[in-house]
């Protein structure tokens, strides 16, 4: 089993997926993860960062450690700005996105939905848009037909899956996720995802936010792509492939 994480911001593993991860590395998954940017213009927590650079090298610092207790075997830091992946080249985001696919050679892949998680950030927003395409072109010979002077070969995951949540209530500000097709339990993995969120020290000003979304007994996911699901709700994302 290979399962790819595709995120904007460090710490965006541990909040959306952390008892996931943690679940399957101990079921002997192989795990990698792509983030798009080094959280740079996240808070600091009161830790006295004095510029952007600097903080971006502490979060990436961070998202090695959380990763390395959640049991990813591959983090890839794609170092494009916090806040301005709208304004990149998309093409160049996607090919490298494709280039990780590639390499790597996931089964299953987890991103963000095209409503940019519980808060709606824009990074979010293009992460799952970038994920979505390279998805499908990682398969397509003719895309980014370069990569084969790397030695690459195209690869198509069997599964693609967002990252999702409970319906808000009506007439909430909260935005709606995709409507979950896989529910994972992770309540023996809790302890993993809160000491994987510990090493996230930047962002523990985001406390109340993680106990409320992320803190939970069971993780939602919803299938975007790929290979049809055994049942309408799984608990296993590898289920049927």
């Amino acid at each position: 089993m290979v399962l790819t994480g595709v995120y904007a911001h460090p710490d965006d593993e541990t909040f959306s997926g952390g008892g996931t991860y943690a679940k399957y590395a101990a079921r002997g998954a192989r795990m990698t993860l792509f983030c798009a940017t080094d959280g740079d213009a996240g808070k600091t927590s009161g830790l006295g960062v004095s510029s952007r650079e600097e903080l971006g090298v502490l979060r990436r610092t961070e998202l090695m450690a959380a990763a390395k207790i959640l049991g990813f075997d591959s983090v890839e830091p794609a170092g494009y700005p916090d806040g301005g992946l709208r304004n990149v080249d998309r093409d160049e985001l996607i090919g490298k996105i494709v280039r990780h696919f590639r390499r790597e050679r996931p089964q299953v892949v987890i991103t963000f939905g095209p409503e940019g998680a519980p808060n709606a950030h824009q990074d979010h927003k293009v992460v799952s848009r970038a994920a979505t395409a390279a998805f499908f072109l990682a398969g397509n010979a003719s895309a980014y037909a370069e990569q084969r002077k790397e030695g690459l070969t195209v690869h198509t995951p069997s599964r693609l899956f967002y990252v999702t949540w409970p319906p808000p209530e009506e007439n909430s500000p909260q935005p709606r996720g995709v409507p979950a097709t896989a529910r994972i339990d992770v309540r023996p993995f809790r302890k993993t995802e809160l000491a994987a969120w510990g090493a996230h020290r930047s962002q523990q000003a985001l406390q109340a936010r993680f106990d409320e979304y992320a803190a939970t007994d069971d993780e939602l996911f919803a299938l975007a792509a790929g290979v049809a699901q055994p049942a309408a709700v799984i608990e296993d994302l590898f289920g049927g492939l």
